[in-house]
């Protein structure tokens, strides 16, 4: 079906600073702006100036493509107003945009004809996640190029498997920086040198990777003394020393690398003297 506008927008909280705020949309491809109070509405298509304010998400079947973004806590109430939406989902193309994608909801609206996509930042600078289907993803695509973004494309059915990467990468890692700074105060390094080094060695680290993948891991080719990774366990004491262990133990698992050293490791004790 012909459509009257390219973007539609559903939209709450944060709107203006998503991807859906810097798409560069003009009057003339944008089209009708909904949201959880036609209040709300006004506030986004105005700082928008772009687009209208819909009384009802029905019009939101003027637009080829609907823009959705929401903050968590609103997220229920506007995904409710869109799946009820009087719309023709036949050949419609939803793009969930710097928010959660709903997974659950994104299966319904396919199973109506719809085709449905994810776009969002994940905190690298000049890229975006894009997933999806059909012609929502060609459509998610064309922002991430209108943006001068890259996108990053996954499989449709992969943005919790991304998110864990990256969650393992980022918040799950922090506390680890923060302990080898710890090490480093209590080897005598200053407080600021401490982070700076710890900072240091993972970006190293990271940088080895990309450079040469598993064969950067420093006992790729030759394991460490089995002695000396006992006394810095000890050293790194009864809180952290079990951590290390367990670790270093994940490391000779995941590279299938050094059995006998495995096995001396697990059969250590987990307290340290």
């Amino acid at each position: 079906m012909g459509y009257r506008f390219r973007y539609g927008v559903l939209g709450a909280g944060g709107v203006s600073k998503s991807l859906v705020g810097r798409l560069p949309i003009n009057m003339r491809n944008l089209g009708p702006v909904a949201s959880i109070s036609f209040r709300v509405a006004s506030r986004i298509a105005n700082t928008r100036r772009a687009g209208y304010a819909a009384r009802s998400a029905d019009e939101l079947n003027a637009a080829a493509v609907v823009l959705v973004h929401s903050r968590p806590g609103q997220a229920c109430l506007l995904l409710d107003i869109l799946e009820t939406a009087d719309i023709e989902w036949g050949g419609k193309a939803v793009i969930f945009c710097d928010c959660d994608d709903a997974p659950e909801v994104r299966a319904r609206l396919k199973l109506r004809g719809a085709s449905t996509a994810v776009a969002r930042h994940f905190g690298i600078p000049g890229r975006i996640l894009v997933a999806g289907n059909g012609p929502a993803l060609t459509a998610a695509q064309r922002i991430a190029h209108e943006l001068k973004l890259k996108p990053v494309g996954i499989l449709p059915d992969a943005p919790d498997t991304f998110d864990a990467a990256v969650t393992l990468a980022t918040a799950a890692i922090t506390p680890l920086i923060d302990r080898v700074a710890g090490l480093l105060r209590d080897a005598g390094i200053r407080d600021g040198e401490a982070a700076r080094i710890a900072s240091a060695l993972f970006a190293q680290t990271a940088g080895d990777y990309a450079h040469s993948g598993k064969q950067s891991w420093a006992w790729y080719t030759r394991p460490p003394r089995a002695e000396r990774i006992g006394n810095q366990i000890a050293a790194a004491g009864a809180h952290l020393g079990p951590e290390l262990r367990r670790l270093l133990l994940f490391g000779l698992e995941t590279f299938a690398k050094y059995p006998d050293l495995e096995r001396e490791l697990s059969a250590a004790p987990e307290k340290q003297a």
